[in-house]
């Protein structure tokens, strides 16, 4: 099966390179294909109010609800998937739509139980080469269907081939809304810790949960694992967490992180020098936030990469899952499980005496590596 990717070739990979990704590049469980798309099965859980439409099809607003909603969806990817320029900055710019109309689509929304969501989850689980879960936790200004939507795409583009689920809190969809949203993060920390305890506990022990979180989405994230149960630091059970553009205040991150490196295998911190949208943050929370690159925030038990040299993108905010180099550093994170050290692309640098990594190459481009592998 071949997944669509974009990006350039480089370099000729040798047997080695292709036998180190056997099990990482193997099909997805979480995706059929035919010629024309690819459909991905996404999990959800959401402290979102469900709703209907006249149609009487379920949804989810931006109002918050105290209960967790479970549910699984369908997301239909085009094969060419291709945007013009004005797609393109439409995209990147806060975090906006995944993708222009008609490529990638809902194609099903249902609403389960908790027991049936996990039931499917573990399911899933097992049928996965390396017993895996992507959890995907969005940022600020995205509604639910663009959550789901962007969870689908960063398991497409990576790609993954383990379980997929994406927890989505109540953001209210605007960019005038900013501070609103920063009230909603806060009260969506419990309901997230809850989701966290409950997966850890419901699913087989030894599974790799790998948690992706981005901007806003950090603030929920890190304060919520900061109440999870102090035996999680004893038992590791996150493989990986990757904390993308973090709009979180630096005073903050040091102090939530610690909890963040005892509870997980890896934490890995991307940080851009070019992040309008973390400048601006700055500005309206007069303090610098940790996914600023400009003064590189660096924590022992942080693995911090700066996005810079290979970031392009008009507003520099959204690269974690529309760059190319930053999507194949990421897979090396998640389905190789490499430390900075191990990925021949970065370079070490240091700040203020202490070490930091940056991209001194592109990676491996994936599509190479999978289409020599089969």
């Amino acid at each position: 099966m071949d997944l669509v990717y974009t990006g350039k070739v480089t370099g000729a990979l040798s047997q080695q390179l292709v036998d180190s990704y056997a099990e990482s590049l193997k099909d997805p469980v979480a995706a059929r294909q035919t010629d024309e798309y690819t459909n991905w099965k996404v999990l959800y859980a959401t402290n979102r109010s469900q709703e209907r439409n006249p149609e009487g099809k379920i949804g989810y607003a931006n109002e918050f609800d105290r209960s967790l909603q479970y549910g699984s969806s369908e997301v239909q990817i085009s094969r060419k998937n291709r945007s013009d320029l004005k797609s393109k900055v439409i995209q990147t710019i806060w975090q906006g739509s995944p993708a222009p109309d008609g490529q990638v689509e809902i194609n099903s929304l249902s609403a389960v139980p908790e027991v049936n969501f996990f039931e499917e989850l573990n399911t899933l689980i097992a049928k996965s080469p390396q017993k895996d879960v992507l959890l995907f936790v969005h940022g600020f200004n995205v509604n639910f269907p663009s959550a789901v939507q962007r969870a689908a795409q960063i398991a497409n583009e990576l790609p993954f081939n383990g379980a997929v689920v994406c927890y989505s809190w109540p953001s209210q969809g605007g960019v005038e809304k900013y501070l609103l949203d920063g009230q909603v993060a806060q009260a969506s920390v419990e309901p997230m810790a809850q989701f966290l305890e409950t997966m850890v506990k419901s699913v087989p022990q030894g599974t790799k949960i790998n948690i992706v979180v981005h901007s806003m989405g950090n603030r929920v994230v890190m304060r919520a694992m900061n109440r999870l149960p102090d035996n999680f630091a004893e038992t590791k059970p996150f493989q990986n967490v990757v904390l993308a553009a973090p709009d979180v205040g630096v005073s903050e991150f040091r102090k939530l992180a610690p909890a963040i490196i005892e509870q997980s295998g890896r934490v890995t911190l991307y940080s851009g020098s070019g992040d309008v949208a973390l400048v601006a943050s700055e500005a309206v929370n007069q303090e610098r936030r940790a996914g600023d690159s400009r003064e590189p925030l660096i924590m022992e038990g942080v693995e911090t990469i700066d996005v810079s040299a290979v970031d392009t993108s008009f507003m520099s905010h959204s690269y974690y899952g529309s760059n190319r180099a930053v999507l194949s550093d990421l897979f090396a994170v998640l389905k190789q499980n490499s430390s900075a050290t191990q990925r021949k692309w970065l370079v070490s640098r240091e700040f203020q005496g202490h070490q930091y990594w940056a991209f001194d190459k592109e990676p491996p481009e994936i599509r190479k590596v999978r289409s020599a592998s089969l």
